[in-house]
């Protein structure tokens, strides 16, 4: 788990979450991972904007495009981007992994920017 949870049960708790979350990883090409790894790690914590050029294609990239909307303006997540990644083989089961995985992306992103002293209440 991550070092501010050292000792306590939050630890493991963590570890699982983030084990569950990152399996959506796996439904994504190696080109539509490395773009949601990159554009997460280079992510500053703020609002996309609304014309959002690194954001994929939905016809091209529907993955990547889901992956990173569910990290980065979940709100920004349409019926258009899920039925244009939801087609056989994937199903809801898929979509919950994939969303997930972007998600988690992002806890992943922010816990790692945090630091640690800030994390462990300490002045």
């Amino acid at each position: 788990g991550p070092a501010w949870a050292a000792g306590t049960s939050v630890g493991p708790a963590y570890d699982a979450l983030r084990t569950a979350a990152t399996m959506g990883a796996g439904l994504l090409d190696d080109a539509d991972l490395g773009l949601v790894q990159d554009t997460v790690a280079k992510w500053d914590g703020s609002h996309p904007a609304a014309g959002w050029e690194g954001l994929p294609d939905r016809a091209e990239r529907p993955g990547a495009r889901l992956a990173l909307l569910a990290a980065l303006a979940p709100y920004r997540i349409t019926d258009e981007d899920v039925a244009a990644w939801r087609v056989p083989p994937f199903t809801d089961h898929c979509l919950v992994h994939l969303i997930a995985y972007g998600a988690f992306a992002a806890v992943d992103r922010i816990e790692s920017a945090l630091p640690a002293a800030e994390l462990l209440g300490a002045s």
